[in-house]
């Protein structure tokens, strides 16, 4: 008899939650693009031609938090909290007096306490964003809940190098560069660069998601699993092509 009555209890018992929270793993399949830009500093007889390079990196990865209700009849309401983030590797390729060119990476020094771990760092490259998605759900299983929807996200993105950030290092580029007698060229463009780095402001715009998951939760037991891809409309970078996001977690479940 026990057996039956709680063989009836989890058939009937529903598999989403009233409220729950989690976190989870963030995938972006995107493509920071590569491409070579030539840039013109000083003027008159001191201008010189420089090259910016940078190399194709693909996928983010980073962290996420959401939050989700699903006590709304016929929708449930979500919202999310990504970072992700990569590492890539970009050049300027510069002339050197009596040398020709020399092809010079453009890393930086980073602040304490990781400059104890990393003399050098290669630029970052990074997407944070905050999504609301209104679902609808499909009850299948008792246990599993897919849905499909759609939203509104808030998307803020840390500049790709590009030849404004250049334009800031002119003066100290036109002088390093056009006196032979110094050999420190390499270091006096990262210190440059490093200045130029902690003038950028984020990149930020409105856009768009589709979103398709499913949520796993056991009866009685206040923990939950979900996994879900989406796909953004409208990032504010365009040198960056999003590809599909996918995010798998868990949380507390009521």
């Amino acid at each position: 008899m026990k057996k039956i009555l709680f063989a009836a209890l989890f058939a009937c018992t529903q598999a989403f939650a009233i409220i729950g929270v989690g976190a989870h793993y963030v995938t972006n399949t995107g493509t920071l693009k590569g491409e070579t830009e030539t840039i013109t500093i000083g003027e008159g007889l001191t201008s010189l031609d420089i090259d910016l390079k940078r190399k194709e990196v693909s996928t983010l990865q980073g962290l996420g938090f959401k939050l989700w209700i699903d006590i709304l009849p016929f929708i449930d309401v979500e919202g999310t909290f990504n970072i992700m983030a990569t590492r890539y590797e970009t050049s300027l390729v510069v002339p050197i007096p009596l040398m020709g060119e020399k092809e010079i990476p453009l890393e930086f020094k980073p602040d304490a306490p990781y400059n104890l771990l990393f003399d050098k760092a290669s630029p970052l490259y990074g997407l944070v964003s905050g999504d609301l998605s209104v679902t609808k759900p499909f009850d299948v299983l008792p246990v599993i809940r897919p849905y499909v929807g759609v939203g509104i996200s808030y998307i803020a993105s840390i500049p790709v190098i590009n030849k404004k950030i250049i334009k800031d290092m002119e003066p100290a580029l036109v002088a390093i560069l056009t006196d032979p007698e110094n050999p420190e060229i390499a270091t006096v463009i990262g210190e440059e660069f490093s200045k130029a780095l902690k003038k950028m402001d984020y990149n930020v715009g409105i856009g768009g998601h589709v979103i398709a998951g499913a949520r796993f939760k056991l009866p009685l037991i206040p923990i939950a699993a979900y996994a879900n891809t989406k796909y953004y409309f409208g990032d504010p970078d365009k040198k960056f092509t999003q590809g599909a996001v996918f995010e798998l977690g868990g949380g507390f479940a009521l």
